[in-house]
């Protein structure tokens, strides 16, 4: 398949997502939910030259896209100064997003898939209740929970469709820009798990939210973010590169992706 023809399967899987969990009601309250290009380029790759029609691979993306929308959708009811009308629908849309993939993979006749997804989803709450308690643990387990919240559901897909050499990847390239996504939050003023986790690591006794902590505390939690970020940037960087196969955007996603940041923390330590 050429670079035209992936961008277009893409962009055909994405825009199929898009029209599925359209709704004028929920649409009113809370925000769309977050198409994420980089998963759907993973799964595609991992279907790549199998004996699907093009029909089969859209709906079989869609479905694990569906999936992975509902388990983020129902992980932001984190607020509790948000309007209490807007958290019930939250919740009600990860509930609807998640009937959604039933749907899809009605079309397909895949009951097996149904059961592989379903262990997926379980495994996926389990390592999410584990984040949330953080007992007995410190940085690096947590790390490695968050590892597995974010790639448990592509993991079974892969293992399910054979495509176990993707599987390292996947899990270091949606560690990394869950990883990014937490930073920039925390340094945007708004909740991040990572950060709170890794204040309740380093400041044992600390009540305050990270967003109340001391100059100083922030900037030590900061301090251990970038590093935890760091080595999941060389993780990414080594599964990158011994990975065959994969298909061309979603390597050069890959390198633009370690590029920015690379640029980004040379430009961070000039200006230091």
């Amino acid at each position: 398949m050429s670079l035209l023809e992936r961008e277009q399967q893409v962009a055909a899987i994405k825009k199929l997502i898009e029209q599925e969990v359209a709704h004028d009601y929920l649409n009113q309250y809370i925000d769309a939910p977050y198409i994420d290009e980089d998963r759907i380029l993973l799964l595609t790759t991992s279907l790549a030259g199998q004996p699907y029609s093009e029909n089969e691979v859209k709906q079989f993306v869609a479905t694990a896209m569906l999936i992975q929308i509902a388990l983020d959708t129902h992980e932001k009811v984190t607020n509790v100064n948000e309007k209490q009308r807007n958290r019930q629908l939250t919740v009600l849309a990860g509930d609807y997003f998640s009937s959604l993939y039933y749907k899809l993979l009605a079309g397909v006749r895949n009951v097996k898939l149904v059961g592989v997804l379903a262990e997926g989803i379980k495994s996926v709450n389990e390592y999410k209740v584990m984040l949330y308690r953080l007992d007995d643990s410190d940085a690096e387990t947590f790390v490695g929970h968050l590892k597995k919240t974010e790639s448990g559901i592509i993991t079974k897909f892969m293992q399910f469709f054979n495509s176990q050499p993707l599987i390292r990847l996947s899990e270091e390239l949606l560690l990394f820009n869950r990883l990014l996504r937490e930073k920039e939050m925390a340094e945007s003023g708004g909740y991040s798990m990572l950060l709170d986790a890794l204040k309740t690591f380093t400041f044992p006794g600390e009540k305050r939210p990270f967003q109340q902590l001391p100059h100083d505390k922030k900037r030590i939690l900061f301090y251990r973010c970038e590093n935890i970020v760091k080595e999941s940037f060389h993780a990414l960087q080594g599964a990158s590169e011994t990975v065959s196969g994969a298909n061309q955007m979603l390597l050069d996603r890959i390198r633009l992706l370690l590029g920015r940041y690379a640029n980004t923390t040379r430009l961070y330590a000039e200006e230091g």
